[in-house]
């Protein structure tokens, strides 16, 4: 295969694997093998609040790389669902921050106890060292891609 194609190869993963993770179906799976009704989306911007949290929702959207509007989104889902909740900011009283509650940090807890059964499941003819190898070239890919200068957001 020439360079080319595998880059070609290399996209065409990528894009797949992006469909499969944004799929309604995966969603599904995910919510009713952990009892955790939340999109993977949700779930992220979860995962980051309780570990940066509490947490400016401006700078939850940096740190979760989402565009402000549909973070603002994520947040009305999570705080309705009881996952979070906002506070004032102790320095300014003219911001809020966002942190994760005790059910919140139950559910993501049992969201990653699923994800990580579901994927022994699917990935249980992998070797130890097969999935160390991808592990490892999946992370450079994923620094490298985010090397690349991106466009400023809009």
């Amino acid at each position: 295969m020439t360079d080319a194609q595998s880059r070609r190869a290399i996209n065409e993963a990528v894009n797949a694997l992006k469909r499969f993770v944004n799929s309604r179906q995966l969603d599904a799976l995910h919510a009713a093998r952990s009892g955790v009704a939340l999109n993977l989306v949700a779930i992220g911007i979860l995962h980051r609040v309780i570990d940066h949290g509490p947490v400016r929702p401006t700078e939850l959207a940096e740190l979760a790389d989402i565009q402000p509007a549909a973070l603002s989104r994520q947040i009305r889902i999570l705080e309705e669902g009881g996952y979070i909740v906002r506070i004032g900011d102790a320095e300014d009283g003219r911001v809020s921050l966002v942190a994760a509650t005790d059910h919140g940090r139950e559910a993501y807890a049992g969201f990653a106890a699923a994800n990580d059964a579901l994927l022994a499941e699917q990935l249980k003819g992998w070797t130890a060292e097969e999935l160390g190898a991808l592990a490892e070239q999946m992370q450079r890919l994923v620094a490298d891609l985010r090397g690349v200068k991106r466009e400023p957001r809009i």
